[in-house]
């Protein structure tokens, strides 16, 4: 593993010369990983995008050139990790376009097996996170294509339904539904209410308005809590007011308590508490313009959303809290 090692350390501090000496040393560097089972174009991704950093990061020129590099010697674009995250996966969770044309110039597929899952696409991962853009620059086409999916990216969902039932591509490949290992595991029954469910929740983190009108004529709940989260909740993660406006229109309660996200996430929070986390400005606006009760408290922290602001560190967050009387009890 000398090379092996050689060229993540060369990667890392940007310098061409020395990868390309470790790939001319050993050939086969670009097919060996290290003990965690990544290769090494699955660590470029990783150090490119700064493993997904939140805010968003990107690596230097140089380390991006390596990853041309590593394709030009012969790597495998679609190589994923044991968890199968694969370098377009990477790319999709960053939204890191410029990377994601070169995986894909170089023969990236779009299909996926995330966690296991036969629909863990690249495509499906950004549609999770809301990387609406993203989602749009994958879908050519849709891979996999079902109800959520096209509900997600704002295409018709008429030719999954039948007189008002679900056709069975509906619940095509719908085996994903989570990201990463720390989300609980979700035994589905893929039934009509859940399926429309969940495309609602999909719909409305990426801000497909028209889509969700026409499942909640279909039946959806705006309510309901198919996986980790209600419509109303997903629409705060990714700050998209006007689903969230649209879906307190219609009956969603923003004083409902669920779980939401990683199994240690939210135990028994209410909308305020994540749009306050994530500074989520323009849905916090929103929901206490609304009168979502602020000083309600979640049920494993027994914090107040001003409390998982300071937290979490989010001054903008307690600065709306602030301005609209929210105090410390």
């Amino acid at each position: 593993m000398e090379y092996f090692n050689q060229a993540i350390r060369s990667i890392e501090n940007s310098d061409l010369s020395n990868l390309q000496n470790a790939i001319s040393k050993d050939s086969q560097v670009i097919r060996k990983k290290n003990a965690s089972g990544q290769s090494l174009l699955n660590l470029a991704c990783l150090i490119v995008t700064q493993d997904g950093a939140i805010p968003q990061k990107r690596g230097t020129t140089d380390q991006f050139l390596a990853i041309e590099i590593i394709l030009n010697a012969g790597a495998n674009p679609s190589e994923p990790d044991p968890t199968g995250r694969s370098p377009l996966h990477v790319a999709a969770i960053s939204n890191h376009f410029e990377l994601a044309k070169l995986l894909l110039d170089t023969g990236a597929s779009l299909e996926g097996k995330l966690m296991g899952a036969r629909g863990g696409s690249p495509l499906a991962l950004a549609l999770f996170y809301a990387k609406s853009r993203m989602a749009q620059f994958l879908s050519n086409p849709p891979t996999p294509y079902n109800l959520r999916t096209a509900a997600a990216l704002g295409h018709e969902i008429e030719p999954f339904l039948e007189g008002g039932n679900l056709k069975p591509e509906a619940a095509n490949q719908v085996d994903f539904y989570r990201p990463l290992p720390q989300f609980p595991e979700w035994v589905r029954t893929c039934t009509r209410q859940e399926l429309l469910d969940e495309a609602l929740s999909w719909s409305a983190r990426n801000e497909k308005l028209v889509s969700m009108s026409k499942l909640v004529k279909y039946g959806a709940n705006v309510n309901s809590n198919p996986y980790r989260g209600t419509p109303l909740l997903w629409s705060i993660y990714s700050d998209s007011v006007y689903s969230a406006k649209w879906l307190i229109e219609q009956g969603a309660d923003p004083n409902l308590k669920h779980d939401f996200g990683g199994a240690e996430h939210g135990q028994g929070a209410t909308a305020i508490h994540l749009a306050a986390q994530y500074g989520s400005l323009k849905c916090l606006r929103l929901l206490l313009e609304k009168g979502a009760d602020p000083y309600l408290t979640d049920n494993l922290y027994n914090s107040t959303a001003l409390d998982w602001a300071k937290h979490e560190g989010a001054d903008s967050s307690i600065s709306v809290l602030s301005e609209f009387g929210v105090v410390d009890k």
